[in-house]
């Protein structure tokens, strides 16, 4: 097989691009729809959002990688009821044991659509 000049991603492990690399063209067939059955039994990060305490989910929107969530807090008044918009990441722990969620606050929304004030 000849390997292109491609660039994996940085994300990919060292012995999968080498194991990719040194696949023929039906194992790479095999190894893609393998992958596509696993990312298929996967819930997409949007399902295990949970709005956290004194928020209300808006809507989230998955973009692989991470999600954007917008939130209202239905307490508060005024500015501080929001909505509110953040992009969310699943981050691993060091150990490969768990994790969490990581919400980064990307701004107030000013429209019911897209408009995101950064902060």
């Amino acid at each position: 097989m000849t390997v292109l000049d491609t660039q994996p991603p940085e994300s990919v492990p060292e012995e999968a691009i080498t194991a990719l690399q040194d696949s023929s063209d039906s194992q790479l067939s095999d190894i893609v729809h393998y992958a596509q059955q696993l990312l298929r039994e996967h819930p997409p990060l949007t399902e295990a959002i949970e709005a956290r305490e004194g928020e209300a989910l808006v809507r989230t929107e998955d973009h692989g990688a991470y999600t954007i969530v917008v939130v209202e807090r239905p307490d508060e008044t005024g500015e501080g009821r929001g909505p509110f918009a953040y992009r969310v990441q699943w981050e691993p722990d060091i150990e490969g044991e768990g994790g969490k969620y990581r919400w980064h606050y990307l701004g107030k929304v000013f429209d019911s659509e897209r408009t995101v004030s950064e902060a």
